[in-house]
C-alpha cells in the first residue's frame, strides 16, 4: 500500500528557503506538491572540501530541481559543491532528486541497504502492482478506492531513477564534516531504511521522519517484521542519546527539547493502536478488513490520500497486535481478512 500521487508534481520554487541553524549547518525548506504536507527539510553540512547534503526533496517536475538549486544558493552554495548526499530514508520527498544531484555534482550517494520498500516499484512494477491489488482486496478496500491503494506513480514519477548507493549507511558509521563527525544510528519504523545522524560534541541530531514537532503517524508496511515495535525502539534510541541541543526533523521546525516530543509520539502510537483494538473487541464477531477498521477507529477521511494512509496505519497496528497475541486473523470465504480479539485469559495462559 502506498500514498497516491498528487495531481501535479509542480511546486513554486519561490517557496524554497534556507536558514542557518548552527555554524556550518543550514536547513533547506523545500516545497512539496502534497495537500497537508507543504514542505520537506534538507540539511546542508559544511565539509572541508564542499558540503554534505542530507535529503533532497522530490522529483516529478522541473520546478523541483529549481527549488533545490535556489535553496542551496540561499545557503551560499551550489549544486556542484555537494560532495556527499546522505538519505535519512528512501521516500520520494527525501531521495527523489538524488539521481539528478549525482549527475550534476558527481557526489557520493549514501543510503541504508534496506531501500526495497521504495525502489521495488521501480525495479519490478508488475510484481508490486499485483501484490498491492492482492493485499487491498484482502483488507476489503472498496472498489472506488482500489486504484488509489494500488497505484505506484509516486515511486515512478517522484524519483528519477533506481539510484545505486556508493556505500551503505550502517550503525556506527561516521561521516566527516567541518563540525566534526556525524554518527549514523539505525532507526527503522517509519521506514526500514531510516537512519538518524548525531553530532555528539555539538549536541545536534538530524532525525528525518522519526519525529517531528507534531505527531503524524506513517509506517511503511510489508518490508519489516513489525514497524510499530521498530518505531518504538527507535524512539527509545533517540532518548538514550541524552540531552541534545537541537534535533532537526524532516518536516517542521527544529526541536529544542526532544524528550516531550518523543513522549507525544509514543502516546500517539499507543492511543491510536488502542482505538484499533477497541474496534475489533467491540465488533462481536470481530472486524473485517483494515479499511473498515480504520474508518471506525479514525473516522471518515477527507481525501483518497488520507484514506490510504489511515488504512495502512490500521493494518500496521493490526499486525502488531497479532504478533503480541492480542488478536488473531482469519480468512473469510471470500478471501478477505477478519480480525478477532483473543480473550485476556487465553493470553495469560500462553
Amino acid at each position: 500500500m502506498n500514498r497516491p500521487a498528487p495531481s501535479s508534481w509542480a511546486i513554486d520554487p519561490a517557496d524554497a528557503s534556507a536558514q542557518l541553524c548552527a555554524p556550518g549547518l543550514w536547513r533547506l525548506r523545500l516545497p512539496l506538491p502534497y495537500a497537508g504536507n507543504s514542505h520537506v527539510n534538507a540539511y546542508v553540512v559544511a565539509r572541508d572540501d564542499g558540503i554534505m547534503l542530507v535529503d533532497c526533496g522530490t522529483a516529478g517536475h522541473p520546478s523541483c530541481t529549481v527549488a533545490l538549486a535556489d535553496a542551496l544558493c540561499q545557503s551560499g552554495h551550489e549544486v556542484g559543491d555537494v560532495r556527499v548526499f546522505v538519505a535519512t530514508h528512501a521516500h520520494s520527498d527525501h531521495v527523489g532528486l538524488a539521481a539528478w544531484l549525482q549527475e550534476r555534482s558527481g557526489c557520493e550517494i549514501l543510503m541504508h541497504r534496506d531501500v526495497a520498500h521504495f525502489y521495488d516499484a521501480i525495479r519490478d512494477p508488475a510484481r508490486i502492482a499485483a501484490a498491492r491489488v492482492r493485499r487491498a482486496r484482502q483488507e476489503l478496500v472498496p472498489e472506488r478506492f482500489l486504484e488509489a491503494f494500488c497505484e505506484f506513480r509516486t515511486e515512478l514519477e517522484s524519483a528519477q531513477d533506481d539510484v545505486a548507493a556508493s556505500a551503505d549507511l550502517h550503525e556506527g558509521m561516521r561521516l566527516a564534516s567541518a563540525l566534526g563527525d556525524w554518527e549514523v544510528i539505525e532507526t527503522p519504523g517509519h521506514a526500514p531504511s531510516h537512519v538518524c545522524l548525531v553530532q555528539r560534541e555539538a549536541g545536534l541530531a538530524i532525525v528525518g521522519d522519526t519525529v517531528c514537532s507534531v505527531f503524524v503517524p506513517w509506517f511503511d508496511y510489508g518490508y519489516s517484521p513489525d514497524p510499530v515495535a521498530e518505531l518504538l525502539a527507535s524512539l527509545e534510541r533517540l532518548l538514550a542519546l541524552g540531552p541534545l541541543r537541537q534535533a532537526f526533523p524532516g518536516h517542521g521546525r527544529p526541536i529544542r527539547d526532544l524528550q516531550p516530543v518523543v513522549a507525544s509520539h509514543r502516546a500517539g502510537v499507543a492511543d491510536r493502536m488502542a482505538a484499533v483494538r477497541r474496534v475489533v473487541e467491540q465488533g462481536g464477531g470481530g472486524a473485517v478488513g483494515a479499511f473498515a477498521v480504520a474508518h471506525e477507529a479514525f473516522g471518515t477521511q477527507a481525501s483518497e490520500i488520507a484514506a490510504v494512509e489511515r488504512a495502512t496505519e490500521a493494518a500496521v497496528y493490526l499486525h502488531h497486535l497479532r504478533l503480541s497475541g492480542e488478536l488473531r486473523r482469519v480468512e473469510t470465504a471470500g478471501g478477505g481478512f477478519r480480525y478477532e480479539a483473543i480473550a485476556r485469559s487465553a493470553q495469560l495462559g500462553r
